[in-house]
């Protein structure tokens, strides 16, 4: 229930700001996910029409000899209520981790599995030492289901990558993320080293 996710290609400095996609459909923000439930999924004009599925403006193409497919643009998780010490705080034992520098996930988008670049220990509600290359790995849904903190407003950061690959042939293109720091319970972690 406290996941929220907009698809908002208005947001100024995300990397995939745009005023209508490449099927010419204008783009504005609307819900994807909203109290954990799913509205709508991320088809552009011509998934629409074959679906019956209300979508959003998706259709993108990285360059005028690829078609449009149905791509992420700036996908968001919305803010919740907590301060990054309430989320820390409500923390037994843990891991903080930052920056993603490696990620994996299978065709179906099930299972996943990402690296970090560091991470720091939690034990009872207190930051500890670093910890070198954490990851976490898991099933998306199950993940997804685990989320028991959102941080507020003011720890919203805009992220994103520039090379999102998909297509056949492969069209990299730049998706844009922001997100406050959550919290997850029973989350598979590894690697590491203090």
């Amino acid at each position: 229930p406290l996941l929220d996710v907009t698809f908002d290609p208005s947001v100024a400095g995300e990397l995939a700001s745009y005023a209508a996609d490449d099927e010419g459909t204008p783009a504005e923000r609307a819900y994807l996910i909203r109290g954990g439930i799913l509205e709508r999924p991320l088809g552009g004009r011509l998934s629409q029409a074959r679906s019956g599925l209300p979508g959003v403006a998706a259709a993108r193409a990285c360059g005028w000899d690829r078609p449009p497919i149905d791509r992420m643009a700036n996908i968001n998780l919305e803010p919740g209520g907590l301060s990054l010490a309430a989320l820390i705080g409500g923390i037994e034992r843990g891991v903080l981790m930052d920056t993603n520098r490696s990620w994996s996930i299978d065709d179906s988008r099930n299972k996943f599995q990402f690296g970090c670049e560091l991470g720091r220990l939690i034990v009872d509600g207190e930051l500890g030492g670093l910890v070198r290359n954490p990851g976490y790995r898991g099933l998306s849904a199950q993940f997804w289901r685990n989320l028991d903190g959102v941080g507020e407003a003011a720890t919203w950061e805009v992220r994103g990558v520039q090379n999102c690959g998909k297509g056949e042939p492969n069209q990299s293109i730049s998706v844009g993320h922001a997100t406050p720091p959550c919290r997850f319970r029973d989350v598979a972690v590894f690697g590491g080293g203090e």
